[in-house]
């Protein structure tokens, strides 16, 4: 590795271990490629450039409009007719709360596509509920961080669009590879769940006084969220509009659904949403235009035809380098975001495995199921913190209560990254591969 490269990472590893905001630290240590690297400060022009180009990419629109779409969907009281339906779909078992709580994360992932919103839109709903049917506090929390990271898994999903704009894969390839493993993630955590419900003695939650006019109700109420993914992957697997086409049909739908269905939603109202929205999507994007520069630079540096080589050299096996990246994606997980992650390193690995025979889809499933399940490792955890903040238990006592869902997660993972049918049958049916 050349001294410039090096001390470039050397820098980006410092700042954030420093604890520095993610965006100074990419930024800064971008930054400072052009003055270390001799005779590249009269490019600097570069450096505004990447910026711009690295953000000017029509995909990335779906990001802040998905955004919107969740934010409006949870502000009309979506959430809450989510927790229900599935409530009657699975509060007459034993432990119903939790399973509730899973079942309720596969659903708003329909909505969201993102961890964080799942976490803030159901995480006061779910172990409000939990804590009152008496279910251990840190228990509740531990398992809303953990049935939350199917939100990104599960199309819609922001973090498998990220990946497909970074490396050119079929985003409706990808939408249709995460179905499944997010899916083994739900039904691993409700493993969990049935396990620890028979031994700490959880009861079920049934709807009282549930008829079938009720559930009807009940059904009919949460049609309109059901509805929305069903027309955003309808619209992208039939090719009649774009990823950033549903993600704008999903926002008028939001706004639809608030004013005349629902009609619950204010101008008022919707000027927060859009506030909220625009304050996240200028981190993320701001994120994206440093991370192209990073990523200008290792190609520059040849950085890909360095670790190519050393793969060569030492005859790496695919599976191997699978194993290897797996260790590497979630050991960064501890201090390092799942946006960062997926930015940096995208680009540089995908065609590696592609050269090695590995799917790019069946690598892209993969790579985002490892920074998800980053997001509940400590000490970076963003998912942790989250829950530990609107739950009120220690940081602590969640990371404790959360070891067996992340157990559980891991064991998917290896499932999903040795076994490529399980992220290539539904694309190879659809024929997307």
């Amino acid at each position: 590795m050349e001294q410039p490269l090096f001390a470039v990472i050397g820098i980006l590893l410092l700042l954030m271990f420093l604890g520095s905001p993610v965006i100074f630290a990419i930024g800064f240590a971008s930054l400072s490629y052009f003055f270390i690297k001799p005779g590249m400060f009269d490019m600097l022009h570069i450096y505004a450039h990447k910026f711009f180009t690295g953000m000017d990419v029509f995909i990335w629109l779906s990001i802040p409009l998905f955004i919107i779409a969740g934010e409006i969907m949870s502000s009309i009281g979506m959430t809450e007719r989510l927790v229900t339906l599935s409530r009657l779909m699975v509060g007459r078992l034993r432990g119903g709360l939790a399973y509730v709580n899973v079942v309720g994360s596969m659903l708003f992932s329909g909505v969201s596509g993102s961890a964080l919103a799942d976490i803030s839109a159901l995480g006061p709903i779910e172990m409000k509920m939990m804590e009152k049917d008496g279910y251990p506090k840190d228990f509740a929390a531990a398992l809303t961080v953990s049935s939350a990271i199917q939100g990104p898994i599960i199309p819609p999903s922001i973090p498998l669009i990220m990946f497909s704009a970074l490396t050119n894969v079929s985003v409706a390839a990808l939408f249709l590879g995460g179905a499944i493993p997010g899916m083994m993630l739900g039904i691993a955590q409700m493993s969990v769940i049935y396990v620890m419900a028979r031994r700490r003695g959880f009861k079920a939650n049934p709807i009282a006084g549930l008829t079938l006019s009720v559930a009807l109700h009940i059904f009919y109420n949460a049609f309109f969220a059901i509805f929305m993914p069903l027309i955003i992957l309808g619209g992208i697997l039939s090719g009649v509009f774009t990823a950033t086409e549903a993600a704008a049909i999903a926002v008028a739908y939001a706004l639809l659904v608030g004013f005349l269905a629902y009609r619950n939603l204010t101008l008022k109202t919707l000027w927060a949403i859009l506030d909220r929205s625009v304050r996240t999507s200028a981190s993320v994007y701001l994120i994206v235009g440093f991370a192209t520069i990073i990523s200008w630079i290792l190609a520059n540096e040849r950085l890909p035809y360095q670790l190519r080589e050393l793969i060569i050299q030492y005859d790496l096996q695919p599976w191997v380098l699978l194993l290897m990246l797996n260790v590497f994606f979630l050991i960064n997980g501890l201090w390092i975001g799942d946006s960062v992650q997926l930015l940096l390193f995208a680009p540089l690995f995908t065609p590696i495995l592609a050269s090695m025979g590995v799917d790019p889809v069946h690598f892209g499933v993969v790579m985002v199921l490892n920074v998800m399940i980053g997001l509940m490792t400590p000490p970076y955890g963003l998912a942790l913190y989250l829950g530990s903040s609107i739950s009120g238990v220690p940081l602590g006592r969640i990371v404790v209560a959360a070891l067996p869902f992340l157990i559980s997660n891991l064991i998917v993972l290896g499932l999903v990254t040795y076994v490529p049918a399980l992220s290539l049958t539904l694309p190879r049916l659809f024929g997307f591969l």
